[in-house]
């Protein structure tokens, strides 16, 4: 009944004296209220006077506010008990004709249809009703634009992450990887320092690069390096003692150079390559001239090239800025001598026999070699460096922001990335991600890089959703699992999976070395820090007593895999400790290991070569060794 009045007012005087009139007297009976509240409070509070001053400013306040006539009136005040107006929401209509919800739409203002009208205190509607842009009716349809935006965004993200789309984001940077790479070098003209890179390996950077490059892909090496994106990090810029990749430069003095595979999700280049990898390269060249002065070498000794050694830190100038390239290098000279007090290289001479050429990194991303800071000589023979060729085999659109670079991919997909597609026609679609196998712990679910790989075809099926794909994966893990519980595997050859620390009787290997009863034919002992065990491992000690005539030892230590059961690992590592020492006085063959031989065998044979080494190359227990006290 209200709305239909409102409308008749309207319509009747259009030129809005009537609102005007009705407005004021609206004021003035608020205005009086509001001074009969006050003088009830300062009437019990003895401040009647200010009580009185407040409510005759807010009186000229409010009417200050709507000095100037307008033909949509303010909204109802909160604090007064009148009905709101409804007819106040929507400005007047020249026409007769009745507003309707789609004029209101229209118009850009909530219909009073449909939307009530919220009360606002007419003391603020000056600021209110001002022009600030977010009160026009064009900003509320932006927010309301932006807000859908991000929700969509979101949901695209989320979708993103679920298995099936990383897993076919990383088929398909995986396709065509060698031929897209050496097209790239072809392009920069880089065979004036590049030799014969055909027959270079392939290496992963752990994690992440592990994903992109099959076991079965000719060259590719099994062996790992960990370059870690954080060390590279602002204000990190360090060369990590645990993570010295020494194992790389054996492989590029043997072959010339590698290629060197990562990736990241949202940057062009993971840290990893643009910071991480040139701090070392630089650090490396360094202390190896550090070492060469010691030695007595000079640089006629550095191979059978004549040149100056080469000892400037080099970065990729579209990430790293001169002032960070500049900060990087300042800190350099502190990283070498960390590094040469610490004593981490425990065999100089080895390492200057193999570093006989500086070493040096460049960048391929998005198909084309990236520029350096320091650009390399414009004379020189090509092999006067050994060369890490740092590849992310992802594709970066154009025009995507730093944060989001997912797009949506199908067979007709013209994306002009370079990359072939081999999906059946009758695939579905797929969210792209660059650098999807980063951070698989959160989509992978346990899935490994080799379990992938070996699978592929099983857990790619063109048909399957997202849902029935996770439920393959499940299936596949918990195969695997069950079959490492049971047997450790199907490989008999137990010493392929064992290293012999220095020259001392003790060894690092995965489950599948401490599998009885084969195990008992290497090893006299066994620690096993894994919470599974071989379920005939006491059965077989008895029969090799029986049997043989030969007493074997076993001890377990429970803890989980990872970062699942740090506590416990420091809670069982002295018992480890004591094991390692008495059977190692006794001249026994000891076996520490773990599922892998990685991570928890490593951490207690770390603590015990701490303890009982000194640290010389190579490795050897100390002369009083067997005078120390286990008891």
């Amino acid at each position: 009944m209200a709305l239909n009045e409102g409308r008749v007012r309207r319509e009747r005087d259009p030129s809005g004296k009537a609102q005007d009139q009705e407005q004021k007297e609206l004021e003035d009976e608020q205005a009086k209220q509001r001074e009969e509240k006050g003088k009830r409070n300062s009437s019990a509070t003895g401040g009647g006077k200010n009580a009185k001053e407040t409510a005759e400013q807010r009186k000229k306040k409010s009417k200050g506010c709507n000095t100037k006539k307008t033909t949509a009136a303010p909204l109802p005040t909160a604090t007064t008990n009148n009905p709101p107006v409804h007819n106040r929401k929507s400005p007047p209509q020249s026409s007769s004709k009745p507003s309707t919800e789609e004029d209101e739409r229209a118009r850009g203002t909530p219909s009073v249809l449909t939307q009530p009208p919220t009360p606002i205190d007419t003391r603020h509607n000056c600021k209110q009703l001002g022009s600030h842009p977010s009160s026009t009716p064009h900003s509320k349809s932006h927010k309301l634009s932006h807000v859908m935006d991000n929700n969509t965004s979101r949901q695209k993200q989320k979708l993103a992450t679920r298995s099936r789309h990383r897993l076919l984001s990383i088929d398909r940077d995986s396709k065509d990887l060698k031929q897209r790479l050496f097209s790239a070098l072809g392009n920069h003209n880089c065979s004036t320092y590049i030799d014969n890179c055909n027959d270079w390996p392939w290496l992963p950077n752990k994690q992440c690069g592990s994903w992109y490059l099959p076991p079965n892909e000719s060259n590719a090496v099994q062996t790992e390096v960990y370059f870690k994106s954080t060390d590279g990090h602002v204000g990190t810029y360090a060369v990590s003692l645990k993570r010295l990749n020494l194992q790389l430069l054996e492989i590029v003095h043997r072959c010339g150079g590698c290629f060197l595979v990562d990736s990241s999700v949202r940057k062009i280049l993971p840290d990893s390559f643009s910071r991480t990898i040139p701090i070392w390269c630089c650090v490396i060249n360094r202390i190896v001239l550090k070492y060469r002065v010691e030695l007595g070498l000079n640089d006629s000794n550095a191979g059978d090239n004549n040149y100056d050694w080469d000892t400037q830190l080099s970065t990729p100038a579209s990430i790293v800025s001169p002032e960070e390239h500049g900060k990087i290098s300042n800190l350099i000279d502190s990283r070498v001598e960390l590094l040469y007090q610490s004593k981490a290289i425990v065999d100089p001479e080895r390492l200057v026999q193999i570093v006989t050429k500086p070493v040096r990194a460049i960048w391929i991303a998005n198909g084309s070699v990236q520029s350096d800071t320091i650009p390399y000589p414009a004379s020189h023979d090509p092999g006067t460096f050994f060369t890490i060729v740092c590849c992310n085999p992802s594709y970066y659109f154009e025009g995507s922001s730093s944060k989001n670079h997912i797009h949506w991919m199908n067979d007709d997909s013209n994306d002009d990335t370079g990359i072939t597609s081999s999906r059946d026609s009758s695939s579905q679609g797929y969210y792209y991600t660059p650098g999807a196998a980063d951070d698989d712990a959160t989509w992978g679910r346990r899935l490994t890089h080799k379990l992938f790989w070996a699978n592929k075809d099983k857990i790619l099926e063109p048909s399957r959703t997202e849902d029935e794909t996770d439920a393959v994966i499940d299936s596949i893990v918990n195969e695997w699992q069950l079959q490492q519980n049971n047997d450790g595997g199907n490989d008999s050859k137990s010493t392929m999976n064992m290293e012999k620390i220095g020259d001392m009787n003790l060894w690092i290997g995965s489950r599948r070395a401490g599998r009885p009863p084969e195990c008992w034919d290497n090893f006299d002992c066994i620690l096993n820090v894994t919470e599974n065990e071989y379920p005939n491992m006491h059965q077989s000690m008895k029969e090799q007593q029986e049997l043989f005539q030969k007493t074997c030892y076993y001890l377990q230590l429970p803890v989980l895999e990872g970062k699942k059961d740090k506590t416990e690992l420091e809670r069982w590592m002295p018992v480890g400790l004591v094991f390692l020492v008495k059977h190692l006085q006794q001249k026994r063959r000891v076996l520490v290991h773990c599922a892998q031989g990685r991570d928890r065998s490593v951490a207690i044979v770390m603590a015990f070569v701490a303890l009982v080494c000194p640290p010389l190359f190579p490795l050897r227990l100390q002369p009083k060794f067997e005078s120390l006290v286990t008891e």
